[in-house]
């Protein structure tokens, strides 16, 4: 009794070893077939959906070939068990009319000659059998089957738990992988929403760089005309030499128009410039950039905005190139900029100051002399779908990207606003890339 109760105790130890069912099952076959001195010795599960066992783990001769075979229900040795939950004790297979083996020796080139199988229960229900075969010291014995029952239902708890564990594990794949898909299709969602933002704040940009443009562009036209006036006149001159000086004075007249119409090409080669700058399309890797060149370029795309209104002034310190996603941190500036902007009723000041701060950090501070932002809405101001700017105004998403944008370079955005005062918005950045940053 003791040598059993040891024996249980060891096999009941290895199955608690692994929660996977084919290394369950391997380590209880292993010692069955020790343990019972047997010459084979299979474990065969319950397939509910076709109603036959199948060999899940099998010891012995040509015991690899039953990994493809199958036995009805009802059929056979293990059949009748699994149907019946009795055990089935053989000494003699070939002189038994319940066995019909013979197909299976004839398969593994095993001879089959005493048989012990005890069917395996989990929650009342049988879901296998366990089938040894061939003990070398003789028939099977009654210790010999009190013993492998006790080990089958050891295995039964064991099998079931294993199951359970290996459903649990597919359903944690499974819902990794639905997790993972979710967060990409979150990070495309994120990109599509921050280029969404960045396109409705270009759009509420084009009329006014459509009219810094206009206003250049109609100098040019109207010069141009001008020009081809006066030097139609000169030719018309040059004809009398008493009208030398009155060609001369269309001359000078035309080069002055020059002048204007090359300081407005001038204009509009500067705003195309920072339009291309602050979009930068073409630049969709992260690599160093001059932030200040980015802030001026911003600044005058918002300068109708500003202009007659507004004063800038601009407290620069001397940055290193960041390692950024400049286009980004363009929406950032732009952002910012437009919120300065708009907070200012009349005239009054935006002061952009830039520092660099314990040697790995910069800091961009844009402050305005604006109405600045209640308390109890400080808080909330970087919440997505939050804006103050009322019904059909804004998307109340600006700030929130900006507070995504920043976060994803590594940085930090923070504010102080006291009403009526302004406000003032830090944005702190790494000098170089911590890590990888996404939209």
């Amino acid at each position: 009794m003791s040598d059993s109760l040891a024996i249980l105790v060891e096999v009941g130890t290895a199955l608690c070893q692994t929660l996977h069912l084919r290394d369950l099952l391997n380590a209880m076959m292993e010692r069955v077939r020790i343990v019972l001195d047997a010459e084979a010795c299979s474990v065969m599960l319950l397939d509910e959906a076709t109603q036959t066992l199948r060999w899940e783990v099998a010891l012995g001769t040509g015991a690899g070939k039953l990994q493809t075979l199958s036995v009805p229900i009802g059929r056979g040795i293990s059949g009748r068990v699994a149907a019946t939950g009795e055990v089935i004790r053989i000494e003699d297979a070939r002189s038994d009319p319940r066995w019909q083996g013979h197909r299976y020796d004839q398969e593994t080139g095993f001879t089959t000659r005493s048989i012990l199988c005890v069917p395996i229960r989990a929650r009342d229900r049988v879901i296998g059998v366990i089938q040894v075969l061939n003990r070398r010291g003789g028939p099977f014995r009654d210790e010999d089957q009190q013993l492998l029952e006790a080990l089958a239902g050891m295995g039964g708890v064991a099998i079931e738990n294993a199951r359970l564990y290996e459903n649990l594990e597919e359903k944690v794949q499974a819902r990794t992988a639905e997790l993972t898909r979710a967060l990409a299709d979150l990070r495309d969602t994120q990109a599509q929403l921050v280029q969404s933002e960045k396109m409705a704040a270009l759009g509420d940009l084009v009329a006014g760089v459509a009219h810094e443009i206009n206003t250049p562009l109609g100098a040019v036209a109207s010069n141009t005309d001008l020009v081809g006036r006066a030097l139609a006149k000169v030719k018309d001159a040059l004809g009398d030499a008493s009208q030398h000086d009155r060609a001369a004075g269309f001359v000078d007249k035309a080069a002055q128009m020059a002048d204007v119409s090359r300081e407005a090409c001038r204009r509009i080669g500067e705003i195309v410039r920072s339009l291309r700058n602050f979009a930068r399309l073409d630049e969709a890797e992260r690599k160093p950039a001059d932030l200040h060149e980015g802030i001026e370029s911003t600044l005058t795309l918002v300068a109708h905005l500003l202009k007659n209104r507004i004063t800038v002034l601009r407290d620069y310190g001397q940055l290193p190139p960041v390692d950024c996603y400049a286009n980004q941190l363009n929406q950032v500036f732009l952002n910012m900029l437009v919120n300065a902007a708009h907070a200012i009723n009349g005239p009054g000041e935006i002061t952009i100051r830039t520092r660099v701060r314990a040697a790995d950090t910069v800091t961009v501070e844009i402050s305005d002399t604006g109405s600045g932002i209640a308390p109890e809405n400080v808080p909330k101001i970087f919440n997505p779908g939050f804006t103050t700017k009322g019904v059909g105004v804004g998307t109340g998403l600006g700030l929130a990207i900006c507070f995504r944008i920043v976060e994803n370079h590594r940085g930090k955005i923070e504010v102080d606003s006291t009403v009526g005062r302004g406000t003032t918005f830090r944005i702190t950045l790494p000098i170089h890339a911590v890590a990888a940053a996404t939209a």
